[in-house]
């Protein structure tokens, strides 16, 4: 079996919504320049993601995954999601998004399993429509962000929402947002989403094993998009700087286990890096962390380059025929739980 956790959707109500409401963020007209369109964020007052138009028909969907190998599709909407927005229009965003993905998954149940977005600057409403959305609309996970508005991941506020995911056996799918540091790199958005993203990644992944998140709720899998940030990169760097400092770090911050061994419980998805990227992860996550993820529909021919690109790095990497098993699509069943793990 072969599962993509990592395939986004803009549905075109929910797009349709965010007009409507005019809030914190807007989708602009495409660049004059390239033809791409960009979400801009009026409190950051720049651009904060590239939009993609591309994959809205499932059927065009399901011809790409039919021929290039994907048993199912993970969807998520990618950032800016329902967090960014506050009231009604909030609720509004969130409630579009998941009854769009939830249609499609309902047409083709064997094919899709959908994230579910949260309105989560209300707790109350993140509440409700979380269950909704699990109860209702049949959504297998939480489509999270490395923020959740500027609000970093282990808020005492989510604290409730963790709770629910933690009883109902919820997975959280962390992806990479506009990073507190947006405003700090200024020039453009290319390298904020170049290298931004992938630092606000693992500053997320610092604050849910600081602020012990990991630690209380260990019944919720994190699944961490884009091979996790830059961790596994410094893994040797990390390993001298800890090394000596563990029961420091425990008693400062209550932890009972060793950050880095928290680290590596997290599953950490592939999305479209070369082999070479890939090996560096496995070594610090291993094969049983590692999921597939591929970015579609974003890139070239209509986002199936991305997942060629994918497939053939995960065939390129050392691994034994049940590992690579376990990374095309066991481990991410095992986490969803759906189908055979």
């Amino acid at each position: 079996m072969v599962i993509d956790f990592q395939s986004h959707l803009f549905p075109e109500e929910y797009l349709n919504e965010m007009a409507r409401i005019q809030g914190n963020v807007i989708l602009e007209a495409p660049d004059p320049y390239s033809g791409m369109s960009y979400f801009y964020d009026k409190q950051l007052k720049c651009r904060i993601n590239t939009a993609t138009l591309q994959g809205r028909e499932p059927e065009r969907r399901v011809e790409h995954m039919d021929r290039l190998g994907v048993d199912i599709q993970v969807l998520s909407v990618p950032p800016p999601g329902a967090d960014r927005f506050d009231g009604d229009g909030a609720v509004s965003l969130a409630r579009k998004a998941n009854d769009a993905l939830a249609r499609i998954c309902k047409k083709y149940p064997r094919r899709f399993v959908g994230l579910f977005t949260l309105p989560t600057a209300s707790t109350r409403d993140s509440l409700d429509e979380l269950e909704r959305s699990v109860t209702e609309l049949g959504l297998r996970g939480f489509g999270c962000y490395s923020n959740l508005n500027g609000r970093p991941l282990d808020s005492d506020e989510l604290f409730p929402i963790y709770e629910r995911l933690a009883k109902l056996g919820i997975p959280v799918y962390i992806h990479p947002t506009a990073p507190l540091a947006t405003q700090a790199t200024g020039l453009d958005i290319m390298p904020v989403l170049i290298y931004g993203w992938a630092f606000d990644s693992t500053v997320a992944m610092t604050r849910l094993v600081y602020g012990r998140v990991m630690e209380r709720f260990p019944e919720i899998d994190f699944v961490v998009a884009d091979v996790g940030g830059v961790l596994a990169f410094f893994a040797q760097r990390a390993t001298n700087i800890y090394t000596g400092r563990t029961e420091e770090i425990r008693r400062k911050y209550g932890l009972k286990d060793n950050p880095l061994d928290s680290f590596k419980k997290f599953h950490v998805d592939t999305a479209d890096h070369p082999s070479s990227t890939l090996k560096c992860v496995l070594d610090f996550f291993g094969p049983d962390r590692l999921v597939l993820g591929t970015n579609y529909p974003y890139g070239p021919e209509e986002g199936c380059l991305f997942i060629k690109n994918s497939l053939r790095s995960i065939e390129e990497l050392p691994l034994k025929k049940e590992e690579k098993a376990k990374v095309l699509g066991g481990n991410a069943a095992r986490v969803l739980k759906v189908g055979a793990a």
